[in-house]
This record gives structure tokens, C-alpha cells and sequence, in this order.
């Protein structure tokens, strides 16, 4: 039976980092199934899902996995999920909301809140921070709440004195 695992991986950024961790999967018999990158302030941060054939061995991708640790400087966590882990599917964003302005404590908690509040769920959140200008885009799953969280996210605007922006997707597709 094929096993789902997912790795947290993050070190000092240099190129190659991706060649040398997809190596190691290649060589362990592990697909890349899901992934996440990037780069904040020279860090480099990986997540992914990868899922190990059948009859490949989790103790042999973990010893591959140190020996990258070792050989790279890398920081390497491992997790097995369960089965009802691995086959769980998303549910795929259905709006992007942009968030600009004078860099505040509190951005990202008035927004977010403001979204678990209507229970619409995150899938992606991105923050940067350029000359005192805050900005964030996050990928929401809003579903039928898209007008109501609209004008959440109006009084929360005013309130920080930002621009936020909702954009609705076209069938879950950017």
C-alpha cells in the first residue's frame, strides 16, 4: 500500500535546494504530490506531500532524508498521514482577496478573523512588506457567503484604513 508523508524542509536559501530534495525523493521511490515554496528573508521553506510506493520503505526515505540534513544544512521534518489524511481533497479557492496599505500590527488578525467568523476557510496566504507599503493575497473558499464577506471585509478596510479587494473566481480557476 502506498503511504502519504509530509515533509517540512527549510534552510538557508541557495540554488539547487529543489534539485537536491526532489534527488533524494527520486532515488526513495516518492512522487511529489502537492508542494509549497518560498524564499522570506534568505530562508528558503518547503512543504510537501509525497507519497512513497508500495513496498518502499518510510525508514529508508527518513535515513535519505538525514543524510540530506547532513550533507546540505537543511532542517527536515517527516510525517506519515493517516489514510484519511491522504485522500482528503481540497476544496479549491473560489475567490482572492488583496489587502494594501501603511504597514500595522493586526492586518492579518482583523482579516482572517473576519473571515473564521463567516467560516470561510484559507487556502493560500501570502504577506510582503516594501517601503511601508503592507500587502497580502490570500485564496479563500467563500462559497455562497462572497457578498456578505464583502461587506465584512469593507468595515474591516475601514477600520485599518487599507484597500482590501475581493475577486471572484471563475470555477475555482485563476
Amino acid at each position: 500500500m502506498n503511504q502519504s508523508i509530509l515533509l517540512s524542509i527549510s534552510g538557508k536559501d541557495r540554488p539547487g535546494i529543489v534539485r537536491d530534495v526532489s534527488e533524494v525523493l527520486l532515488q526513495a521511490d516518492a512522487n511529489i504530490e502537492d508542494s509549497s515554496m518560498a524564499v522570506l528573508r534568505g530562508r528558503f521553506t518547503m512543504m510537501l506531500i509525497v507519497e512513497l510506493a508500495a513496498g518502499s520503505d518510510v525508514t529508508a526515505l527518513k535515513a535519505s532524508l538525514a543524510a540530506l540534513e547532513q550533507r546540505t544544512g537543511l532542517s527536515v521534518q517527516s510525517q506519515v498521514l493517516s489514510d484519511d489524511e491522504a485522500s482528503m481533497i481540497p476544496q479549491e479557492p473560489d475567490c482572492v482577496i488583496t489587502v494594501s496599505g501603511a504597514d500595522q500590527s493586526g492586518i492579518v488578525f482583523a482579516v482572517t478573523d473576519a473571515l473564521a467568523d463567516m467560516s470561510v476557510s484559507i487556502a493560500d496566504v501570502s504577506t510582503r512588506e516594501r517601503s511601508g507599503v503592507y500587502m497580502m493575497a490570500l485564496e479563500v473558499v467563500a462559497g455562497e457567503h462572497q457578498q456578505s464577506l464583502s461587506d465584512k471585509l469593507k468595515a474591516v478596510a475601514d477600520k485599518l484604513g487599507v484597500s482590501i479587494e475581493l475577486h471572484a473566481l471563475d470555477n475555482g480557476v485563476m
